[in-house]
């Protein structure tokens, strides 16, 4: 094949791709490459239009094999990271992404689904900038005013959000997938009328809507209409809806019928959810109980007894922790109500410190066993980092809550970084909080909460590492447990505030009053008063939850002494 021809094939390739006619663009790219297989735009090509056929072996294969002939052809770069990320493999998309940027630091491409990378990984404040770069370069893009406004979003700034959102809209207004946004976002804000509104206006123009109808169905504040719960039951059950929307219809489906004290249709509607969600993501509970065994085994009591003073003596962090669903957000709110304190909600900020851990390691360790022999000037140096990323969240607040309830695995670190901290431990009756786990849709963000075997294990293992914890560090860990705030409210919210050496304010008891973005699923409980319907809510469910009961049996008794 001479050049004239091999450029011909190329043109009528393309042309084939453009129109959508894959399998014809694919045999175009293929003449070329029999004729000169490392030819570089027919690999490019080829490898995209594998991609799109969703071969994504083949196109990776195909794309590296192209950035092998040539390694400064930035679109081969972002079509590689966009093929990474299909992948699962969002790490090593951003080095690709990274790379076209290198070379093309406008490429929009790159831009756009490097930041859907971070986003993913749940490093919203290196997202922000790329789409705030991309946004002066494509002004009118709806589709990066919307991930803009998710980015915002999922890092709590619903101040911020809430208005990227209505752009997004106005640039698009027949967009399902903005306008779903939106509504999640009021209903953080605490605006669930207008939320409300905005998922109807999506089933208005899509009535077989399953995300519309499940955030209706998991709606508080009103209940829907029987026809969209009939409508919702009959496309759950109906094997041509899509396998997303199954789930979603069927958990929302499980509140519903929760909420009607139908307690067994109920539970199978959220059985048949979660099977899925366990089925594609299981979890690895062996491995977890071993992050456990390593975390006691590496810092034990005497390495603290022995460990130099190095941290900083700060308090302004308050450190709020303990299983999900066990008040965490609730004692966030409480505390959040004064006029000390602000919220900071659920920081990755320790995640990223124990990541660090073993490039400070004087021995090269990861965390855990790296702490041992990290430096005290680089700890006091994290402690400082961590403090400034308390600036960017509450530049003006004296005390700064950080609830990310995962923060019980790193207490370790915080002893050492901020030896005065202030460290609340959230629990509540294990049966209890295992229940509210199970009737809550973490999606992929928990996955352990998607069995009720997985949930057990992961629940005995949390409350091993809490038990060390208590006796290993010279913290004082403060207890606060759910049952005893909703019957001693007062006295529990005074006792709070002594540990964190806050005079009491009135405004902590009219916590509800509070105005301020919620994106956990408590976001609809910390607008209410205190109320002891979630109490003894296990029972409702004591025969589906004997296996889960049989598991948590060394820890019910515990509870059952701790309480005498």
């Amino acid at each position: 094949m001479n050049r004239e021809a091999m450029e011909n094939a190329l043109r009528q390739g393309l042309s084939r791709q453009r129109a959508g006619d894959l399998p014809s663009a694919a045999r175009w790219y293929e003449s070329v490459l029999q004729q000169a297989p490392e030819q570089v735009t027919a690999l490019h090509y080829l490898g995209l239009t594998r991609f799109q056929q969703g071969q994504l072996s083949s196109a990776e294969n195909l794309l590296r094999r192209a950035l092998a002939q040539r390694t400064d052809n930035a679109n081969a770069w972002s079509d590689l990271g966009m093929v990474l990320l299909r992948r699962g493999q969002p790490e090593a998309s951003i080095e690709a992404f990274s790379k076209a940027l290198s070379l093309a630091p406008d490429h929009p491409d790159a831009l756009h689904n490097k930041a859907q990378a971070l986003r993913q990984l749940g490093r919203f404040d290196q997202a922000r900038p790329l789409l705030e770069h991309l946004l002066t370069l494509k002004p009118k893009s709806a589709s990066a005013r919307y991930l803009l406004a998710n980015v915002q979003h999922r890092a709590n700034d619903l101040d911020a959000a809430i208005p990227a959102y209505r752009e997004a809209l106005r640039l698009a207004p027949g967009d399902k997938r903005i306008r779903l946004g939106l509504g999640d976002a009021l209903e953080s804000s605490g605006q669930f009328s207008e939320a409300r509104e905005h998922y109807d206006a999506v089933l208005a123009a899509d009535p077989d809507s399953p995300l519309a109808l499940a955030r209706l169905l998991q709606m508080r504040d009103r209940e829907p209409a029987r026809e969209q719960v009939r409508r919702a039951e009959t496309l759950a059950d109906n094997p041509a809806t899509p396998e997303d929307g199954r789930v979603r219809l069927n958990i929302g489906l499980g509140y519903y019928h929760d909420r009607q004290q139908q307690f067994e249709t109920a539970f199978q509607r959220l059985q048949a959810g979660y099977e899925v969600l366990a089925r594609r993501a299981p979890f690895d509970s062996d491995g977890y109980s071993r992050a456990v065994d390593k975390l006691i085994e590496a810092l034990p009591k005497s390495f603290f007894e022995s460990a130099p003073n190095s941290g900083l003596d700060s308090e302004r962090p308050i450190f709020i922790v303990g299983m999900p669903r066990s008040g965490t957000t609730l004692t966030e709110q409480i505390l959040a109500s004064h006029s000390q304190v602000a919220a900071g909600g659920e920081l990755s900020s320790l995640l990223k410190v124990s990541y660090r851990i073993g490039e400070l390691s004087a021995r090269g360790k990861p965390y855990p066993a790296g702490l041992r022999s990290v430096a005290p000037p680089d700890l006091r140096s994290l402690a400082e980092d961590y403090l400034r990323q308390l600036d960017r969240v509450a530049p003006q607040a004296a005390r700064v809550t950080d609830k990310l309830p995962f923060n019980f695995m790193h207490l370790g670190v915080i002893a050492l970084l901020f030896p005065r901290a202030r460290i609340i431990h959230c629990h509540r009756h294990p049966l209890d909080n295992c229940v509210s786990c199970y009737f809550t849709s973490f999606a992929d963000q928990i996955r352990f909460a998607n069995r009720l075997d997985t949930l057990g294990r992961y629940y005995v293992d949390y409350h091993r590492l809490m038990t060390h914890w208590k006796q290993a560090l010279p913290l004082e860990i403060f207890d606060l447990r759910y049952e005893d705030l909703v019957t001693n409210t007062e006295d529990r919210i005074r006792a709070l505030l002594g540990h964190c050496d806050l005079p009491f304010e009135d405004s902590c008891l009219r916590f509800y009053q509070t105005e301020r973005g919620v994106r956990t699923p408590s976001r609809w409980q910390v607008r209410q008063p205190i109320y002891a319907k979630s109490v003894g809510r296990w029972r409702n469910y004591q025969q589906q939850l004997a296996p889960l009961a049989e598991i948590l049996a060394p820890v019910l008794g515990a509870e059952e002494n701790q309480r005498g």
